[in-house]
């Protein structure tokens, strides 16, 4: 079969591999999909591959477009800044602050993170600890959370109903805490079709009102769904999840994650017998008035956040440096402007932008489209930047991390190729670098919408693809069919 392929391959006519191969699929299975495809010599640019470009729903592969601009434009050394501080004085000999406590969230995306649990931890008694040592021990003015370093809606146009109560649709906030989520504590029954119970939540969100429809299952993983407005703390949570489970956690999005960063903090306080007078007031505006830092918290460097980021496919994290990026360059972190920045940035380097319409900067969002090409583009902008070592070792190894895995094991790719994919319902895209049998790199991008079939088919289609692509010499295309 693989003769025959590259029997295919080498015609003057060079069929698209697509048309070649039905992607692995059988019979009629792309009839009536979307595919586009993309291959160059990373090197000297060379076209080695193409299908018609053809802009499609990327899913989650739009992260390279987002975590390209972030390197270039923070640079790789940038950090987060989430700041204490307080204003008024601090009578020494009773400890009373004559002021307000000041808690400005800095954009964070990883305080308190999962992915960073030692960065982070014991940053609030750190933090508390600082507050004795400049002998505060009671606030006389209010608590004020700051969140004035993020404007505009949390949430993207085209994010789903059904994605935005689960934890990967948390959306972002100044004051970002534990990736925006929280866990529902479950147990269930053996028998099927009955009604679960809710345990517990982690953290305990006080005014939270969930509303439970889920019931236990024979299917064995996680098919619980949690529907909830942002900044509702009343959610409905239905769906199934496995039978005969004692502690089964479903995670899902915070309704408030400053609220809960800031009870969180509080808590800490009360335990070290620092005591606030006044009310605890979140606002979007900077005061105007004196600050002295406290204590401050940085991030780790962005080569480090972008790393979990496209190796686990962070949306929040992505969301974040989407609206940094917009700070950074317009001087506001509104959506609009975060992604008038994007776009700006890669005109101004002459990339591919036709049919180029981004509304995120993870790919979550069904309204994105783009082509092939574009990411292509952009991957060899990286591949030429000094930036390209953070950027490609922050990308998943085939067969070893990230969701790639499982992906191409046994095959001369597996340990090679690096890449981010992508996935929703009826999506299935890959774009990344690899070396192929002559030891010439090679970037690539593919996208498939609406297929018949599996994810994990489609999924193994593409690896097919890129099999046949590794065995192909550098000799540019003379040729195509259009699709």
């Amino acid at each position: 079969m693989k003769h025959l392929l590259l029997s295919i391959l080498g015609c003057v006519f060079f069929q698209t591999i697509f048309a070649q191969s039905r992607l692995g699929l059988k019979g009629k299975a792309l009839q009536n999909a979307g595919y586009s495809a993309y291959v160059i010599d990373a090197v000297n640019g060379n076209v080695l591959y193409k299908t018609s470009q053809v802009s499609l729903v990327p899913a989650s592969v739009m992260k390279i477009v987002t975590t390209a601009t972030a390197l270039e434009i923070l640079g790789a050394d940038f950090a987060f800044h989430t700041q204490l501080g307080i204003s008024g004085k601090v009578n020494t000999e009773t400890g009373l602050l004559a002021g307000n406590l000041i808690f400005k969230g800095g954009c964070d995306p990883a305080f308190y993170s999962e992915y960073f649990p030692e960065h982070y931890r014991g940053t609030y008694e750190a933090w508390a600890e600082a507050l004795s040592k400049a002998g505060v021990k009671r606030i006389q003015g209010d608590f004020i959370v700051d969140l004035s370093q993020m404007s505009g809606s949390s949430i993207p146009g085209g994010w789903l109903w059904e994605d935005i109560g689960n934890y990967y649709g948390a959306g972002v906030s100044a004051l970002t805490y534990s990736d925006n989520y929280y866990k529902i504590h479950f147990s269930s029954p053996s028998e099927s079709g009955k009604p679960v119970t809710i345990n517990r939540t982690d953290p305990q969100i006080d005014s939270l009102n969930l509303t439970n429809k889920v019931v236990s299952s024979e299917v064995n993983r996680d098919l619980a769904f949690i529907y909830g407005a942002p900044g509702s703390f009343s959610q409905l949570v239905e769906g199934s999840i496995p039978g005969g489970r004692s502690d089964f956690v479903v995670k899902a999005s915070m309704p408030d994650p400053a609220r809960i960063a800031a009870n969180e903090f509080i808590k800490i306080l009360k335990y070290n017998k620092i005591d606030i007078s006044g009310k605890v007031l979140f606002v979007n505006s900077p005061k105007n008035e004196p600050f002295t830092l406290i204590a401050e918290k940085m991030s780790p460097p962005l080569h480090d956040l972008i790393v979990p980021l496209n190796k686990e496919s962070i949306n929040l994290f992505a969301e974040h440096l989407l609206r940094e990026i917009g700070r950074a360059r317009k001087g506001s972190s509104s959506l609009d402007k975060s992604i008038e920045a994007i776009n700006e940035f890669w005109i101004e380097k002459g990339v591919f932008l036709n049919g180029y319409y981004p509304t995120d900067g993870s790919g979550l969002s069904r309204s994105n489209g783009i082509c092939p090409r574009t990411l292509v583009e952009v991957l060899r902008h990286m591949y030429l930047s000094p930036n390209r070592e953070n950027f490609i070792n922050s990308l998943p190894v085939a067969g070893q991390s990230g969701t790639l895995q499982s992906a191409f094991k046994g095959s001369r790719l597996e340990n090679n190729l690096r890449a981010k994919t992508g996935s929703m319902t009826r999506v299935r895209s890959m774009a990344g670098i690899f070396t192929n049998q002559k030891g010439k790199k090679v970037i690539f991008s593919i996208i498939t919408n609406n297929f018949d079939g599996t994810q994990a088919l489609a999924g193994h289609s593409i690896e097919d693809f890129l099999n046949v692509i590794y065995l192909m010499d550098s000799t540019p295309v003379k040729k195509q069919v259009a699709h």
